[in-house]
């Protein structure tokens, strides 16, 4: 049961269902975010939806223009340099950070994880085991940082490929569960090296495809 502590507030409530419809793109890119329509359908006053809004302008989801209100963001394919470039770079940093902190435990979990992305054809549950992966180690080793940081990247990621690649074939499943399996064995030996060469062969590898479409 949840309690009242769990218990989300009208303003967080309405962030949580805004927030989710754009990452799921279900608010496309130019559309305005009118806020009495949104109180309405929330059965809320419009004071915790500018609060919302707000949080979301933060995040970069949506812009307030004068004169306009709330505009939903628009996201370029060309972005998915930066992205990966940024995934890169966080998973570096959790690999140097947190690989001595990873228990026996942790090492079966992310064997275990590997293990499902390699069996599953189902392309949704992929993508969603594959971001469970990516975000594991630094969630693992006690760094919360750079946890959230990689999440916020992984919901952009997430963000752009529904709006800008659904078409795409997506990436090469076979040498990505390969190199999942590669990297978990590389940081179960502590191999520094090997680990960092994987992370950075895998996010260029990716970013290839879908450079080239």
């Amino acid at each position: 049961m949840e309690s009242i502590s769990d218990t989300p507030t009208k303003q967080q409530a309405v962030y949580r269902s805004l927030r989710e419809q754009l990452l799921f793109g279900n608010l496309p890119p130019g559309e305005r975010l009118v806020i009495d329509r949104i109180a309405e359908a929330h059965n809320v006053s419009a004071i915790p939806v500018r609060e919302a809004l707000s949080q979301l302008e933060r995040e970069g989801l949506v812009e307030i223009r004068p004169h306009a209100g709330a505009v939903v963001t628009d996201i370029p394919a060309s972005a998915v340099k930066e992205i990966f470039a940024l995934l890169e770079a966080f998973e570096t940093v959790s690999c140097r950070l947190g690989m001595s902190k990873l228990t026996e435990s942790d090492f079966r979990f992310l064997h275990d994880l590997a293990q499902q992305m390699k069996k599953t054809e189902d392309l949704g549950e992929w993508l969603n085991l594959n971001r469970l992966f990516h975000e594991s180690v630094p969630r693992l080793a006690g760094l919360p940082r750079l946890e959230e940081q990689m999440v916020r990247v992984g919901e952009s990621w997430e963000r752009l490929r529904r709006l800008r690649f659904a078409d795409h074939k997506g990436e090469d499943k076979a040498r990505a569960d390969r190199q999942h399996v590669q990297l978990v064995r590389a940081l179960e030996k502590g191999d520094e090296d090997a680990s960092l060469e994987l992370i950075r062969k895998h996010n260029r590898g990716a970013l290839e495809q879908y450079m080239v479409g």
